[in-house]
């Protein structure tokens, strides 16, 4: 068998066990796709929230992205921690205390305010693109040395593999 027959019979596996896998275990409700259902304490919900963005893909991706970028592509690396990493782990006890899944609402409602609420979805949506670009960026170029193909097209099979991924969570 060639290398590439091997990949895609080994990714095609590993994609089909994580979509079993989420099949099985999908989300019931709105609330139970944010919060685990509540069943959780605050700590261990903000770690695995956490350990999720610290998964293997975000190291291939990331690390994809700094091969081609060299160390320009760690202001990705910046966002990835800070952003979400200790922004999740610090904020997730103040989430579930008010009784909010969102920073936005949590921050809206905690200052009675519309506009720290708008300037909080502002800074998650920045947050948000700084390390989607650099995972995409990533994924592309892992999806092109794997399989021979454009980044672009890459890029483009992993955003719809995540988006069908996302989308069985709810």
């Amino acid at each position: 068998m060639s290398q590439d027959t091997l990949n895609f019979i080994f990714i095609g596996l590993t994609f089909a066990l994580y979509i079993t896998i989420a099949v099985r275990s999908r989300a019931g409700s709105t609330k139970e796709y944010y919060t685990a259902g509540g069943g959780v304490s605050p700590f261990a919900n903000g770690m695995a929230t956490a350990a999720d963005w610290m998964s293997a893909a975000t190291f291939i991706s990331m690390a994809g992205t700094v091969a081609i970028s060299g160390y320009d592509a760690s202001r990705f690396l910046m966002g990835w921690t800070g952003g979400f990493v200790l922004l999740t782990v610090l904020m997730v006890p103040y989430l579930r205390k008010f009784g909010k899944a969102t920073v936005p609402d949590f921050i809206g409602d905690r200052y009675y305010s519309k506009l720290a609420r708008g300037v909080a979805v502002v800074c998650a949506i920045f947050i948000c693109m700084t390390y989607i670009m650099g995972q995409m960026r990533g994924v592309g170029v892992v999806f092109s040395q794997l399989f021979g193909i454009s980044i672009p097209f890459g890029v483009i099979i992993g955003a719809a593999i995540v988006f069908a991924y996302a989308g069985l969570g709810e």
